[in-house]
């Protein structure tokens, strides 16, 4: 049986106004044309800035001291949950994303992911000392993007010219993940378990053997059906994560 696998991630950094959002909309749109389901997760550095619009419903419900609120419109919905994120790990942050997602993208977070050599990078650069910056900085990079003006004869990490070529990205971006990806639709994970925001590594024998117990147990319930191709998501939380 293939090991437990999680959703794989791929991180674009880069400066300010250095094509991180078109380099970020290009992998989605090549990634769904091969039927992935793409989870996208974007860094907003203003400090003050809020996802729910002050005086609306929803902020009158947080206001009045409502932890989670979901907002449900004709072809959205959105959930906006208070929290401090200042401390937040990136399991911590990607545990929002759905569990059938097949890859998540980042759009920022540099200081989170720099160095975490299990999320390989797209780095969007202007120039050559922002490409020399992004070699001390940044660990592994699979490719360079962005409106670099300057040769790049020399580079020994490609440059990728997303109006000419966006291919070559996810040429690159499926060598990397694409056999995960192909893993995980194969063992078909149905059954997550979070305990403090933390998801449990579980392979498929011990999938199998928990859902088969739970589904034991919930079919003696009054009221319950189980057809026993459910997905299961079991959460734990400790009294200090959930005030």
């Amino acid at each position: 049986m293939p090991p437990y696998l999680p959703i794989p991630i791929i991180a674009v950094v880069g400066s300010r106004k250095s094509g991180k959002t078109t380099t970020v909309e290009t992998i989605v749109k090549e990634l769904t044309k091969k039927n992935c389901r793409v989870a996208t997760v974007k860094h907003i550095h203003e400090p003050n800035f809020a996802i729910d619009a002050k005086g609306k419903d929803t902020w009158r419900h947080a206001q009045a001291g409502a932890h989670i609120t979901v907002g449900v419109a004709a072809k959205e919905l959105a959930t906006i949950k208070k929290a401090n994120t200042s401390k937040y790990s990136l399991s911590d942050i990607t545990q929002n994303c759905e569990d059938n997602t097949d890859i998540i993208i980042l759009e920022g977070f540099r200081g989170l992911v720099a160095q975490d050599l299990t999320v390989p990078k797209i780095v969007t650069v202007k120039n050559k000392d922002e490409i020399e910056e992004s070699m001390r900085v940044f660990k592994p990079i699979l490719a360079f993007t962005g409106p670099l003006s300057q040769t790049r004869a020399e580079l020994k990490i490609p440059y990728i010219n997303l109006e000419k070529e966006p291919q070559k990205l996810l040429e690159i971006i499926e060598k990397r993940v694409g056999p995960i990806i192909q893993k995980r639709w194969e063992s078909k994970e149905t059954l997550t378990i979070n305990i403090n925001r933390k998801t449990l590594p579980l392979n498929p024998y011990v999938q199998r053997v928990t859902r088969n117990v739970l589904f034991a147990v919930i079919s003696t319930l009054k009221g319950a059906t189980i057809k026993g191709d459910e997905n299961v998501q079991i959460t734990v939380t400790s009294p200090s994560e959930t005030s």
